[in-house]
């Protein structure tokens, strides 16, 4: 299995290459879609949904909740290969302790933790793949022949000046088998609070042209499902697109806004697994409360978003296993009476508009905060 974004990079970066050099810094480069381009059939009208043959009708799945160990500007290579052991320490663990796994996740910021940094910080830190820490799991993906979800702070030098959101799924032949930028954030929930990552609705014509409409909401389609990884939380309308496309197991990171109910919702209206990975407690991090007030409660909730298992506020794996076939063998996707409600979501028009960081990229999270009050739709 081939990753489908670096199949296309090799026909377009180096097109792609000489215009970004000349552009100013900051601003993006990259050509926009004309506007009349349609997107492709990407649901099937008849409910159905594509989907490669399983390895097995039953999925083990392990839902790893980590403490959050922040890397610091100061000592980065060196916090990073820290956590970087940690987390190589518990996939032994889980799979050690626990038995063999097909499926092994972990919260987007078990690689380097979190912190109020600042954009150059993170242009520091931020992980790049392939990279150690790729290189690493994808190595333990291929030892025990699962596939192992994991995300974080990324570098990608097809984007420059951007530091991206992004999941990704190492698979059993030790590679990268998909890569899933966080479709969007919630923004303006406080005063000068927007973090200035990017994620795809920042720069969503060039993603688009550089990429295409499926990888705008990806789906892995793999040998023990149809999988879909996001941080996103309260988005309901994300995980219905992506359940339409025909994901059936949902990988979600909740760190800072994690409730059962986003959880229990996801899984139950769409009619498909949830992993949701929350931190553990977390002491010994400066600038940072041991209990947040999120703390604990990593859970995998089944098809009617009934918990199959959950866990407290230490470290620890939660493991199910999912009947994916059977799943498989009565999925169809949601059933929305979508004729009556179209013409209200025709007139909908979201709080900001996509393609914000195609102007300029924010530096700090007042200006990511300013930017975003520029490109806003709705009264203040």
């Amino acid at each position: 299995m081939t990753d489908p974004i670096n199949r296309r990079r090799l026909f377009r970066t180096a097109a792609l290459a000489g215009a970004a050099a000349a552009a100013p810094a900051g601003v993006l480069a990259q050509p926009r879609p004309p506007a009349s381009k349609a997107p492709p059939q990407l649901v099937q009208p008849d409910g159905g949904y594509a989907g490669v043959p399983l390895r097995r009708p039953d999925i083990r799945a392990s839902a790893v909740q980590t403490a959050l160990m922040n890397v610091t500007v100061a000592n980065a290579a060196q916090d990073l290969r820290r956590n970087l052991a940690h987390v190589i320490d518990q996939i032994d663990a889980t799979v050690g302790y626990f038995g063999e796994k097909d499926l092994v996740t972990f919260n987007s910021f078990a690689l380097h933790g979190w912190d109020n940094w600042t954009k150059k910080d993170l242009e520091t830190i931020a992980l790049r793949v392939p990279g150690p820490q790729s290189d690493a799991i994808c190595a333990k993906a291929k030892e025990y022949n699962c596939y192992i979800a994991f995300g974080g702070y990324v570098i990608d030098p097809d984007w420059p000046g951007h530091v991206i959101d992004m999941y990704f799924l190492a698979g059993p032949k030790g590679e990268i088998v998909s890569r899933q930028w966080k479709a969007a954030t919630l923004r303006s929930q406080r005063a000068t609070a927007d973090f200035f990552v990017t994620h795809a609705v920042d720069v969503m014509d060039a993603f688009v042209e550089r990429y295409g409409w499926d990888e705008l909401l990806p789906v892995a389609r793999t040998d023990i499902g149809n999988i879909a990884l996001s941080s996103q939380f309260r988005d309901n309308e994300l995980f219905r697109a992506l359940a339409f496309k025909g994901a059936e197991i949902f990988v979600r990171s909740g760190l800072g806004g994690f409730t059962d109910a986003d959880g229990e919702l996801t899984a139950r209206v769409n009619r498909v697994f949830t992993l949701y990975m929350s931190n553990a407690l977390s002491p010994g991090n400066p600038r940072y409360f041991p209990d947040n007030g999120y703390l604990g409660g990593t859970s995998i909730y089944g098809l009617r978003g009934e918990k199959l298992a959950t866990s407290d506020k230490h470290e620890a794996a939660v493991n199910a296993t999912l009947g994916i076939a059977a799943r498989r063998a009565a999925g169809l996707i949601p059933d929305v009476t979508w004729d009556l409600y179209r013409h209200v979501y025709d007139q909908y028009q979201s709080r900001f508009a996509p393609n914000a960081y195609a102007r300029r990229i924010p530096d700090s999270i007042k200006d990511a905060s300013d930017l975003m009050r520029s490109v806003r739709r709705w009264k203040a």
